[in-house]
């Protein structure tokens, strides 16, 4: 089995991180990432795509916050021109436009927007679509169909368009992968417990959660790349204005496919409060949400049966039948919104990027938009640094790394650095969250192999 594995100075494993703890002891790097969500997995990336030496670590597995439980789509937000941010809108559908096309994690969707008394009106939902096409460079009319069927009867008919959907930690690995090609060292599950500024330069003292060690490293800048977690890395904590955060939770359930067959992800708006909700069809689950709720907490990941009737109430406008018993799994994500309002649906999506003493702290933003937010970062940066040693960031950062059709898991222990099973089945293979078991038929195989891996080659 281990003659088919990757080289050591190819692979991305617990081989090579435990390599890479043992040896950036005391270390001086140039760039600190702290967070190894969608950001600043990105971020990373860019750094090392310019060849700078840049240490990235999350306090838990790579895309285990945030990035892990979004709505997975990549998408220009069709209800964002309802409050004419029509620049924003195209950003992001130039991106969106971006990642179809050279990435494979991101594949195309199409949604069907109902319209019944709940939904926009049907003349306002054809303008919207007609501009959202112009937008994203493509001139289409939206074309209306009568429902014959499709959906309850409630529903008058619907427009159908085209947007995208992702695996939003695949995708967020991929650039973890990518930025260690180029020689960032990446480390999951190691914390900043201390950091400190001294000589004109920060110094931190990181805590391995795997080995136990205590490792100490210094670098000239610190990329605050925590999401929800911004505010509460110590010792860096009030580097920048960091008051306008806010945090919206946001819940998705996940149930049987065979519940709403149709090919199409459905748009709807909420019987209950006119929210804009998803159904998205996942191959054997379909996602359904989500809500959009102000917490107080970044840790506040917790699902209530308030969340849960609320999507399933909703929900039953176009899945009469809907009920509790059909959840197979349910998902959390809090958003950093940087902004103010009493309505988190009205609060802007768009990122902000704030330096202060050379520390900078990613506010905000939306996985659609991460290279964008990692090219904000290098342009700030570059403020600070000497014409000859800017950062490029035209382009970048690039996604290098591509599965091949091998062992799944192999591939998640030995090329993505995986440690343990629930970090193949939630984060690798996203069993949990796109099969009808939730990954409990898996679960044993994946632990057996994952053990006989790590126990033949642990040296």
């Amino acid at each position: 089995m281990t003659s088919n594995l990757p080289s050591f100075e190819s692979e991305f494993s617990f081989r090579t991180r435990q390599r890479d703890i043992e040896t950036i002891g005391e270390s001086d790097f140039e760039f600190f990432v702290v967070g190894g969500g969608i950001n600043g997995s990105g971020t990373a990336s860019l750094l090392a795509q310019n060849g700078r030496k840049v240490l990235l670590v999350d306090r838990n597995d790579f895309a285990s916050g945030t990035s892990s439980g979004s709505s997975k789509l990549i998408h220009g937000g069709l209800r964002y021109l309802a409050n004419f941010e029509f620049r924003e809108v195209k950003r992001l559908l130039s991106e969106r436009n971006y990642l179809l096309t050279h990435t494979e994690i991101v594949k195309p969707l199409l949604f069907d927007v109902v319209v019944d008394e709940y939904s926009w009106k049907k003349i306002s939902l054809r303008s919207g679509l007609t501009i959202y096409n112009l937008l994203s460079g493509r001139i289409k009319l939206p074309r209306y169909h009568r429902n014959s069927g499709t959906f309850p009867e409630h529903v008058k008919g619907y427009f159908t368009y085209e947007d995208s959907m992702t695996d939003d930690s695949l995708l967020v690995i991929s650039n973890v992968v990518t930025a260690h090609s180029h020689g960032a060292i990446c480390l999951n599950y190691v914390e900043p417990l201390e950091i400190w500024e001294e000589n004109g330069k920060w110094h931190a003292i990181l805590k391995d959660f795997i080995s136990g060690r205590t490792l100490q490293i210094s670098t000239k800048f610190i990329v605050n790349a925590a999401g929800p977690w911004v505010t509460k890395i110590p010792g860096i904590d009030k580097a920048g204005n960091l008051s306008n955060l806010l945090l919206s939770k946001g819940i998705h359930i996940v149930v049987d496919s065979s519940l709403f067959p149709g090919k199409n992800a459905v748009v709807f708006r909420s019987p209950i409060d006119r929210r804009q909700m998803f159904i998205i069809p996942r191959g054997e689950v379909i996602h359904i949400g989500t809500t959009d709720t102000f917490t107080s907490s970044p840790d506040d990941w917790k699902i209530t049966e308030e969340d849960i009737e609320y999507i399933i109430s909703s929900a039953r406008s176009i899945i009469p039948e809907l009920g509790r018993k059909d959840i197979i799994e349910s998902f959390a994500g809090i958003r950093p919104l940087f902004g103010s309002g009493s309505d988190p649906g009205k609060v802007t999506r768009k990122s902000s990027v704030i330096m202060n003493k050379n520390v900078v702290s990613i506010l905000g933003g939306k996985i659609t938009d991460y290279r964008l937010t990692a090219q904000s970062v290098a342009r700030i940066i570059n403020k600070c640094l000497p014409r000859n040693k800017r950062l490029t960031f035209k382009g970048l950062p690039t996604i290098d790394y591509r599965r091949n059709n091998s062992d799944a898991i192999i591939q998640a222990v030995f090329n993505e650095c995986a440690l343990n099973e629930e970090d193949i089945l939630r984060r690798r293979i996203g069993a949990r969250l796109y099969t009808k078991d939730g990954g409990k038929s898996l679960e044993s195989h994946v632990k057996e192999k994952v053990k006989g891996l790590l126990l033949a080659n642990k040296n």
